[in-house]
């Protein structure tokens, strides 16, 4: 299966296409061929892929993904991996520590983390590769394992997250994944974060502290990832379901206009541009922060989310799901942003 990803900057269309193999099932059947626009003067980032034969797609993206993926078993999909562009240069160690607190490891250091890591060439490009296994004691103990490549000042995350046996299987179906991807940074002038001054001990630089919050009574716990710090559904009698998340992560993960556009395509709108972002945005404060609400609905589908930007960390505060469900749960939401206390000092 060869695909590949957008993160537009712009909306100005030439009237052309291209043909994009997406789908191939067997030797036998007649490849599935889908024609896509492509925008003439698009400066954003681009991602393409070739998946092995047992991998397959996840239809919804959530967070910043670029691309959301499963390994195909006999027990059904298992694994989470992932594409995640990142408009910054961000450290190896701001990433690890994204999903070691989340296995048990706490605050990694540049010393701890360098036992994890290693620098893999694959082809002509070289990655690194971070290894976590789940601290905590399970019965289905879980890996982390995190490719990173820098390019043209932008950061390009693979996660894949499963239990350690299956990433020892598919260790060669990711390695070959990884050489597939085609990067294209975004061609507008970036900025990578500079890094803070070296304090006088080899102590880590800090992560983002997480919040407090108060949640409505209905809302139950959602489905765990390492990919979020909360997670919850809301759902009613008729079987109508929300997704409500809370994630955060290094710089402003490809800025405001393209999570906007992301997650407009997760609920089948078309992308927009600068002026077009104007009806969807508004201004709040989240914990006397200046913040932003997004909010967007298409014939069925809504959603709700606030981007904090915090310490040099964006936080999202997301909820997504049926059209008439949401509009119920909109205050809910709405208290729920006003009860998050981040303990500013």
């Amino acid at each position: 299966m060869i695909r590949s990803s957008l993160i537009p900057t712009k909306t100005h269309f030439f009237c052309g296409t291209i043909s994009i193999l997406v789908s191939l099932s067997s030797c036998s059947d007649e490849p599935t061929v889908k024609k896509s626009v492509i925008a003439s003067e698009y400066t954003g980032p681009v991602v393409t892929w070739v998946l092995p034969e047992n991998w397959g797609e996840n239809p919804a993206l959530a967070g910043p993904m670029a691309g959301s993926f499963h390994v195909k078993t006999k027990e059904g999909p298992q694994g989470r991996i992932g594409i995640m562009p990142f408009r910054e240069s961000v450290s190896s160690l701001e990433v690890a520590n994204m999903f070691a607190r989340e296995i048990g490891y706490g605050l990694l250091d540049e010393e701890r983390l360098a036992a994890f890591l290693e620098k893999k060439s694959l082809g002509d490009r070289e990655f690194e590769l971070i290894r976590l296994e789940e601290q905590r004691t399970t019965e289905a103990p879980k890996t982390v394992l995190l490719a990173l490549h820098r390019k043209d000042s932008q950061t390009w995350l693979f996660p894949f997250i499963a239990q350690s046996k299956l990433i020892e299987d598919e260790l060669e179906n990711f390695c070959f994944f990884l050489e597939s991807t085609v990067l294209r940074a975004g061609q507008e002038p970036v900025k990578a974060l500079a890094p803070p001054a070296s304090p006088p001990s080899s102590s880590a630089p800090p992560t983002p502290s997480a919040p407090e919050w108060s949640i409505p009574t209905h809302w139950a716990p959602g489905q765990a990832s390492s990919m979020r710090l909360a997670s919850y559904k809301v759902s009613d009698e008729e079987g109508n379901e929300l997704d409500f998340s809370v994630t955060t992560f290094p710089g402003d993960v490809g800025g405001l206009l393209a999570n906007v556009n992301r997650w407009l395509g997760q609920i089948g709108l078309e992308s927009t541009d600068e002026v077009g972002l104007k009806q969807y945005v508004s201004s709040i404060t989240i914990d006397g922060m200046a913040a932003q609400l997004v909010e967007a609905s298409s014939t069925d589908k809504t959603f709700y989310a606030a981007i904090l930007k915090r310490n040099n960390s964006s936080w999202f505060f997301k909820l997504t799901g049926g059209k008439n469900l949401a509009l119920k749960e909109k205050e809910n939401f709405s208290e729920f942003l006003d009860s998050v206390c981040f303990h500013k000092p």
